[in-house]
């Protein structure tokens, strides 16, 4: 059975405004850090840590929108080839350029950069987002070099007849489930990376992909509003065990693949468009990702400068740092990203869609 003639881009804006508020969740996160870094005293919990379920969200949208590219894709080696080449310059120029001013920063001084690692990345593994067991020189590249498993992976499924994505969607499940059961999500940093329980968000959202081109979106209101209650009471839970956050894996994956895929799903399928800036924040959402932790590393040592004693001044330097954080990141879109994106669109029509 084949896709269903698949929705227009327009469709999906509001899942672009759900990258952005997937980046902002996890800019609260470090915010968290940076108060407790830069401040004497705090205003923001433990609660804040949970941001971070915004990787979750992203590795949900990933699978979603990779089935949305797979629908409209044709088959067979020259498609999987654009596909990759799509991916991979989607994921690095950005990431290089960030990465590269990271290493300026690292020789002026060095102890800025590697302050919360106990090792120092290899730089060649990090600039290539391969995987190893140090963190990346650019530490949230971890997901990225994620993203890069899912998409190598997934590209085989353009080999195939679109009748078969949804069976090789759970080939992939059943891989996943027997690897980890005979221990190779443990077994060397790349293994670990294709066998990794976090596959099963990208595959959750994958399926509500799927489900989405098949049913037209039905029950999409319901579907959002079930999957805010999961979310909201799974944080509940969480926090009243005295949990800050899911460090595993598998646990995330566990607690976040199903509220976030139904969010996902919803969202996407309502008729009624989010706010043309939460659009905006979405197109800015790569960049703010990848820029906030330099942004609010800068203007925390700032406002340590100043900061008082007393609590008055966290909540509008929390507000401020938020803010000029997504002013760097809109800054680095249009004046970076964007530009290179689009080099990249005029290279990839001339060396796939020309013929």
């Amino acid at each position: 059975m084949s896709f269903e003639t698949p929705p227009p881009a327009s469709r999906l804006g509001n899942i672009q405004a759900l990258r952005g508020i997937a980046a902002l969740l996890v800019v609260f996160a470090h915010l968290l850090i940076i108060e407790r870094k830069y401040s004497p005293d705090q205003i923001l919990g433990d609660y804040m840590g949970f941001g971070l379920t915004g990787v979750d969200l992203f590795f949900v949208i990933s699978g979603f929108i990779m089935v949305h590219v797979a629908a409209r894709s044709k088959r067979g080696v020259r498609p999987v080839l654009d596909f990759l080449f799509a991916r991979i310059t989607r994921i690095y120029p950005l990431y290089w350029l960030v990465s590269a001013a990271l290493v300026a920063v690292w020789f002026w001084r060095p102890e800025l950069v590697f302050f919360s690692v106990s090792q120092a990345p290899d730089m060649l593994k990090s600039f290539a987002l391969y995987p190893d067991t140090r963190p990346p020189l650019l530490v949230i590249g971890w997901t990225l070099i994620h993203e890069m498993g899912f998409y190598l992976v997934f590209a085989l499924a353009l080999l195939l007849k679109p009748k078969w994505l949804l069976p090789f969607l759970g080939l992939w499940a059943l891989m996943l489930v027997g690897g980890q059961y005979i221990g190779l999500d443990t077994a060397g940093p790349v293994r670990a990376i294709l066998f990794s329980p976090l596959s099963y968000e990208f595959l959750t959202g994958a399926l509500a992909g799927w489900i989405f081109h098949k049913t037209k979106a039905k029950f999409a209101a319901a579907t959002l509003v079930l999957g805010l209650l999961l979310w909201a009471v799974t944080l509940y839970v969480l926090t009243s065990a005295g949990h800050t956050m899911i460090e595993s894996h598998m646990g995330r994956a566990i607690h976040f693949a199903l509220p976030a895929t139904l969010v996902v799903y919803g969202l996407a399928g309502l008729q009624t468009n989010m706010p043309k800036w939460s659009q905006t924040l979405g197109d800015w959402s790569y960049a703010l990702y990848l820029t906030h932790i330099l942004s609010l590393s800068l203007f925390g040592r700032i406002w340590a400068k100043f900061a008082s004693a007393e609590k008055w001044d966290n909540f509008p330097a929390l507000i401020i740092m938020t803010i000029a954080s997504i002013a760097v990141a809109g800054l680095a879109y249009k004046l970076a990203e964007k530009p290179m994106l689009g080099a990249a669109k005029l290279l990839r029509k001339r060396l796939f869609l020309s013929a």
